[in-house]
């Protein structure tokens, strides 16, 4: 081993030694550590960390720190680093130019980027492994905010180890941007975005191959019982003549901003009765819907309800189908009124025609919500989402088949098992004990309550 004083100005490396037994590459020179003069230079020689050059082919070789100051724990480490160091370059991956955190994402958002499928395309037509505009907002927003700042910008994003992972979740918790803390089905969503990214930054060369991804003790697979925050019946009956009153207080407001607020009115009692997605109802056109009128009771008591059938179009979450909506009454509104009455006319529109856009509503959405103080009320954080689950349970509790909610709402059986376990027990009680009395015992069946649409207090009165 040789060593010396090597470099010039105020760069000198110290201790210079090269390792002739240890080498990146077969036919290559050897790796050396050395310490530097420029750095660390409140500390004596001996307490300084010891840096590293492997050399490799064509280039200037890889540089870093050792982070350790004593020789012996140096050339362990730097052995560790030259075996690395072969494994990514038998897997093609660079190695000397430094892939930093931020932009081994912005690669991989230009890759997911690339397969942002248009507004009104399918999967069918797009591929499989194609997303909408808004999917792209949410992975953007989920890497930005809450990877990147993790690890740091910019961090070698090849340096990671596999142990940093275990304390992102601590990290996550302790780092939010708006709302509470972060619930257990978020938390696997973003887990499942981090891996991706990683996973194809392995596949991409961007970063060493290993055999286990990020959170690799962790089921991204959100199967453990989840719920939703929404509304009990009980408490929407309380809720349902609020908003009335939001909406009259907007009239003294500018004849473009009232008719929003009137539209996003309709458009949350909608929702409360069909269970679709806001970015479904969005895009439902006038020549999609088709009401009609149903007569419910008894002969002494019979009242009428308008219901409607949607059509959804193919480039939603789910692809197409049928909705059989209750609370039509909420979509005639609009759609009587509305300015813009051709057949491919939005449904839900502004005073121009444009469609609105599920940001929009949920603005309007919060600002229903902060004017009803209904998550004070309830102690629960309300989104537009909860209009759908609100549907689910509510008809779940109504004796509606799991079946057929599963066809309405777009979504498997297993779905309601995950989301809607805790009011499964109940309905489980209701069924068992329909029974008047004993089987045998002069038993009957209580009657089958009568279907039932959620309405304001403006259409009952």
């Amino acid at each position: 081993m040789t060593k010396g004083k090597r470099g010039g100005g105020s760069k000198h490396q110290l201790l210079w030694e090269e390792v002739p037994f240890l080498k990146v590459e077969k036919t290559g020179k050897p790796v050396a550590i050395y310490k530097r003069e420029d750095v660390q230079k409140d500390l004596p020689l001996e307490q300084r960390n010891y840096y590293a050059h492997f050399p490799i082919r064509g280039t200037r070789g890889k540089r870093m720190s050792l982070l350790v100051a004593e020789r012996e724990d140096a050339l362990m480490r730097v052995q560790e680093e030259a075996v690395n160091l072969r494994v990514q370059l038998a897997q093609g991956v660079t190695v000397v130019i430094k892939t930093t955190v931020e932009d081994l994402v912005a690669k991989f958002l230009a890759y997911k980027r690339s397969r942002i499928r248009g507004a009104w395309e399918g999967k069918g037509e797009a591929g499989r492994k194609s997303i909408t505009k808004e999917r792209y907002a949410l992975i953007e927003g989920k890497l930005r905010n809450y990877l990147v700042p993790f690890l740091g910008a910019k961090t070698d994003a090849k340096s990671i180890p596999m142990r940093k992972w275990s304390e992102w979740e601590t990290w996550r918790r302790q780092n939010v941007r708006r709302g509470g803390a972060p619930k257990a089905d978020t938390l696997l969503n973003e887990m499942g975005h981090i891996r991706e990214c990683w996973k194809w930054g392995m596949e991409q060369g961007q970063i060493p191959f290993a055999p286990v991804l990020p959170f690799n003790d962790e089921n991204l697979v959100t199967d453990d019982k989840v719920r939703r925050d929404t509304w009990e019946l009980d408490e929407w009956n309380r809720f349902k003549s609020k908003p009335a009153k939001w909406l009259r207080e907007q009239e003294s407001k500018g004849e473009d901003e009232y008719w929003d607020c009137f539209v996003a009115y309709q458009m949350l009692f909608f929702l409360s009765n069909n269970g679709m997605r806001v970015g479904e109802v969005v895009k439902v056109r006038r020549k999609d819907i088709r009401f009609y009128e149903r007569k419910l009771g008894d002969k002494t008591n019979s009242f009428k309800r308008l219901g409607a059938l949607v059509q959804v179009h193919k480039s939603t979450k789910t692809g197409a189908r049928e909705v059989n909506s209750m609370g039509g009454e909420f979509a005639m509104r609009v759609y009587e009124k509305a300015s813009h009455k051709r057949k491919d006319d939005f449904l839900f529109q502004h005073l121009d025609g444009s469609p609105f856009t599920t940001r929009q509503f949920g603005t309007l959405f919060r600002k229903i919500m902060k004017y009803t103080d209904q998550e004070e009320i309830t102690g629960k954080r309300l989104v537009p989402y909860s209009l759908r689950h609100m549907y689910a349970t509510t008809r779940l509790q109504h004796g509606t088949s799991h079946n057929a909610l599963c066809e309405n709402m777009g979504v498997g059986e297993s779905y309601l098992k995950v989301h809607y376990s805790h009011y499964l027990p109940r309905l489980a009680t209701e069924d068992l004990t329909r029974m008047r009395n004993d089987i045998g015992l002069d038993g009957r069946f209580l009657r089958e309550g009568d279907d039932f649409a959620v309405m304001d207090d403006e259409v009952t009165k």
